[in-house]
């Protein structure tokens, strides 16, 4: 028999918590909320390629809860990995799992891939950051309190111009907290990468609402339409199919119309592959109104899955209004070009970089540098008894210093696409400081070929000394100042060539920048060890110092030029800042360069007029120094064309409205120039700009654009290496529904002209 309740101090109602359980479970819930602010634990792998990690969408998880999880890929540039379906080549990425007895890790939720194309074949893949996402599910009897330890093997097939299969064991550790109506539950928190997360499921294929999806087959070719109630005039953004069959269709047979109603999308089927009773995959079109769904992919993309019987025809049923689209994204990878793009060989690009580099000693921008060469030269022909092994110190010590540049340039220019900068040839002279130096250096080199100064005369006594005993050094520095005045232009053959070298492994791409060096350095190191050419210059006299003299005045034509470029990158005020810096390296190299007198104090007075100069020169440096210098800012000043002039019929490039143009029937040309090209500017003046020209592009009705890159522009970098190249100029005409064509980098008016008659 049961004793009657006695009321007891401290006593419990019958299921209440007692004190120490209620401790206990207030320490748990603390525990755990600390827990959930922790950070996920997981270590990234770093191959030579890729750099994987796991990674969580929450910082904790609670018992029997699914939780976003996945495989995070950064590739390094250049370098991609493969979608489910890798296309005509490739692996898809695989994830095998080790987990905690209980749990349960779903498949991999692919996000829409990219178009890879390389030759003739097309692969589907992914570059840049890369998430693959997946749902992972805790067990139900997971303790609060305790740690779930994850782990996975990653196999990928990550590809260049070679593929390299790649292998990671990655852990992710989850901290476990309570969940439900339980008294120490808490929500887990976010993580570094729940961004990546948003993103990537934005980038999932949304189902295909509102749209009927039909597909037909005649014999080997495939028509798949997609269609809608639309507006005649809606706009059609290029739009791209990935079947999910691997070796279905052939990747590269890929066209794609508009219709009244929306799309139609030809494939062709394999040799060899049956006709298939269905056709899954995602469409992915590339406009802000594709396909009415709301996912973004990349903020300029969406897709859609879909899913459709196919039909056996005897011809297709076309749409009506079918007209074909352009991508010209796609287009772009696959250019019509003599010996261009990066399918070119090894062989080939050296060739070509070869060529290029002896084209370029006739670039309107090596000139200036070439007159001093060619003055040297007449020098050496004064002196036919000059021993023939100092000639040839005098000609290696130039071919070195040319060679030993370009490589120099490379290197960094390898150095900094490596590491995630979007730039090209002629990368240096998009920072305004580094046209601002070149301009007081070719001013100094005026100053002193018309005899306002001799360098010796402002180097210490030792140092000019030192460098009269070795003439070489003079020779190397005259090889790295060709260089520099060279690096803006792109000769002909060797835009090819350089868009192949960027997309080599280094010891290649340096191997085809090498071989450019050899090229430049070429002529003129013949030119000094053939003797007889000397003996047909004019007998020394006066002349040689007018000679002298004349060569200035392309110097400060140089100059001129390069303080216009600085006026486009910093503005009207950086310009004058910049020609009163020039003003006052004129009076430091005057006051510098004054003879000491004789008597007591004169050569004390020499020093004070040298460091006065030298110190009135560094502050008219600093104060001068142009906006935006080496990565300051942007100092460009906004520069309008004049109505009714040849400028203003060329609209800034943009990539959305070149599609509305191709999709419109309506050819594109674009000129991708820069301030600080000269060959860009020099095709500008003769060809592009003459009345003849825009007639033709009006009576053609071409829309034309043009693709800036005097300073830094991602878009533009990324268009160029599209087109197989890596510097400027580049012009390039797109024909809706054809392939690009690409135009020799020295125009002329005929050239123009055959290309428009392709239309």
């Amino acid at each position: 028999m049961n004793s009657p309740a006695v009321d007891r101090p401290y006593s419990r109602r019958p299921g209440a918590p007692s004190a120490a359980v209620a401790m206990r479970a207030w320490l748990v819930g603390l525990i755990a909320a600390f827990v959930c602010t922790l950070p996920v634990a997981a270590r990234p792998v770093k191959t030579e390629h890729v750099t994987a990690e796991l990674v969580a969408e929450r910082s904790s998880v609670q018992p029997g809860q699914a939780l976003r999880i996945g495989l995070r890929l950064q590739h390094i540039p250049h370098w991609h990995t493969y979608w489910r379906n890798p296309g005509d080549s490739g692996l898809p990425t695989t994830l095998s799992w080790t987990l905690p007895p209980g749990s349960e890790a779903g498949e991999i939720e692919w996000p829409a891939p990219k178009r890879l194309p390389i030759g003739p074949l097309v692969n589907y893949g992914y570059d840049g950051e890369l998430l693959l996402p997946l749902i992972y599910t805790a067990p139900a009897d997971a303790r609060p309190g305790s740690t779930l330890s994850l782990q996975a093997k990653a196999t990928w097939l990550v590809c260049n111009d070679v593929c390299i299969p790649e292998s990671a064991t990655l852990a992710l550790q989850l901290p476990v907290v309570g969940g439900g109506d339980s008294a120490d539950a808490v929500t887990p928190g976010s993580t570094e990468h729940t961004e990546l997360f948003e993103r990537a499921r934005e980038a999932q294929a949304a189902p295909l609402d509102g749209w009927t999806v039909d597909a037909q087959q005649a014999g080997r070719e495939l028509l798949v339409t997609f269609s809608k109630p639309l507006e005649p005039d809606a706009p059609r953004p290029a739009l791209q199919l990935f079947p999910y069959a691997e070796q279905l269709i052939e990747p590269a047979q890929h066209a794609v119309f508009r219709t009244d109603s929306g799309y139609a999308v030809k494939l062709r089927l394999l040799d060899g592959a049956a006709p298939p009773a269905s056709l899954s995959g995602i469409a992915v079109a590339q406009g802000a109104t594709a396909l009415g769904v709301p996912t973004v992919w990349g903020g300029t993309q969406r897709s859609a899955e879909f899913d459709t019987p196919v039909r056996a025809v005897a011809a297709f049923e076309w749409p009506t209004g079918a007209k074909e689209l352009v991508d010209t994204q796609a287009a772009a990878l696959t250019p019509e070009t003599l010996g261009g793009g990066a399918d070119m060989g090894w062989a080939m690009a050296l060739l070509l970089a070869f060529v290029g580099g002896m084209v370029l000693n006739l670039m309107p921008c090596v000139f200036p540098v070439l007159s001093i060469k060619l003055l040297s030269l007449v020098k050496h022909g004064d002196k036919p008894s000059m021993d023939a092994a100092a000639l040839r110190t005098h000609a290696l010590a130039y071919g070195a210093g040319v060679v030993l540049s370009f490589l120099a340039l490379a290197a960094l220019l390898l150095a900094l696409r490596a590491a995630g900068s979007a730039i090209g040839w002629g990368f240096q002279l998009q920072e305004p400081g580094v046209v601002f130096v070149l301009a007081l250096l070719f001013f100094a080199l005026g100053l002193n070929l018309m005899g306002a100064f001799e360098f010796d005369g402002l180097l210490p006594q030792g140092l000019a000394t030192w460098r009269d005993r070795r003439p070489a050094v003079d020779a190397l520095a005259s090889g790295v100042l060709a260089v520099l005045a060279a690096s803006p232009c792109t000769a002909p053959f060797m835009g090819a060539a350089l868009g192949y070298a960027i997309t080599q492994s280094p010891a290649v791409g340096l191997s085809v920048f090498g071989a450019l060096g050899l090229g430049m350095a070429l002529p003129y190191v013949l030119l000094v060890l053939m003797p007889g050419w000397r003996s047909r210059l004019p007998r020394p006299g006066a002349w040689m110092l007018r000679l002298k003299q004349a060569l200035a005045f392309p110097m400060f034509l140089t100059v001129v030029w390069l303080i216009w470029v600085l006026g486009q990158q910093s503005g009207i005020d950086g310009a004058a800042k910049a020609l009163i810096a020039l003003v006052a390296m004129a009076l430091a190299i005057w006051l510098a360069s004054g003879r000491s007198t004789a008597g007591p104090g004169g050569e004390g007075r020499a020093v004070v007029r040298r460091v006065t100069g030298g110190l009135m020169l560094a502050g008219a440096l600093v104060w001068s120094w142009p906006v935006g210098a080496l990565g300051g800012g942007d100092g460009a000043a906004a520069r309008t064309a004049t109505p009714g002039s040849p400028e203003a019929a060329w609209a800034p490039y943009d990539e959305t409205v070149i599609a509305e143009r191709l999709a419109a029937g309506q050819p594109v040309f674009v000129d991708f120039t820069a301030a600080w090209c000269v060959s860009c500017q020099v095709n500008k003046r003769l060809v592009l700009h003459t009345d003849a020209t825009m007639q033709a592009f009006a009576k053609a009705d071409v829309a034309l654009m043009r693709a800036d890159w005097t300073q830094r522009d991602a878009r533009i970098t990324e268009a160029l290496a599209r087109l197989g190249r890596n510097g400027v100029p580049v012009y390039v005409l797109l024909r809706p529904g054809r392939e690009p064509l690409l135009l020799p980098e020295v125009l002329t008016a005929a050239l123009v002209r055959d290309a428009l008659a392709t239309l």
